[in-house]
């Protein structure tokens, strides 16, 4: 393949020129570009963040997110699989960056670290979780998804304001 942009040569099946990144017109299929807008992404990130902030968020997020998609997990028969792999790499993270959080929060004894540090470990989560999906459940709906993320959002700012209270009540 020659690109019509730089003029260089090219692999024919390759997505875009390698030299100048100009896509390729003939490689596109509809096939290709259905296939990648029907894959979901990232809404994990907002209930993993708020599900973060109530202690819990390594369980609650396996949990939950197990039971809204189980529709589509089901399909594929790998419910137990997302769930087994959501609650593992959840619980492997932040066992891998306790260490390190805890070295980092006593040298610098900041709020603002922590609060980055925790935004950091919501959205490491929420890559995650969305990649599990994503492999688990190729051929989900975006619209779908949404849906159930909007829920589990709702559900995770619920279980903040619980534990907000019973925390509260207890000081």
């Amino acid at each position: 393949m020659i690109c019509k942009k730089c003029g260089k040569e090219y692999e024919d099946d390759m997505p875009n020129c390698l030299w100048c990144d100009a896509p390729n017109e003939e490689a596109a299929s509809p096939e290709t570009t259905e296939e990648s807008s029907n894959r979901v992404a990232g809404l994990f990130m907002w209930s993993c963040m708020i599900f973060n902030f109530t202690g819990f968020g390594y369980i609650y997020v396996s949990i939950i997110q197990t039971l809204l998609h189980y529709r589509e997990l089901h399909k594929g028969k790998v419910a137990l699989r997302f769930f087994i792999g959501m609650l593992l790499a959840n619980v492997a993270l932040y066992f891998l960056t306790l260490p390190v959080i805890s070295i980092l929060n006593k040298a610098l004894n900041s709020s603002l670290f922590s609060t980055c540090v925790c935004l950091a470990y919501a959205i490491i989560q929420g890559v995650i979780g969305a990649k599990l999906i994503n492999f688990y459940a190729p051929n989900y709906d975006i619209s779908e998804y949404r849906k159930k993320e909007r829920i589990a959002i709702a559900i995770a700012i619920i279980v903040f304001i619980i534990t907000v209270v019973v925390l509260k009540n207890k000081q």
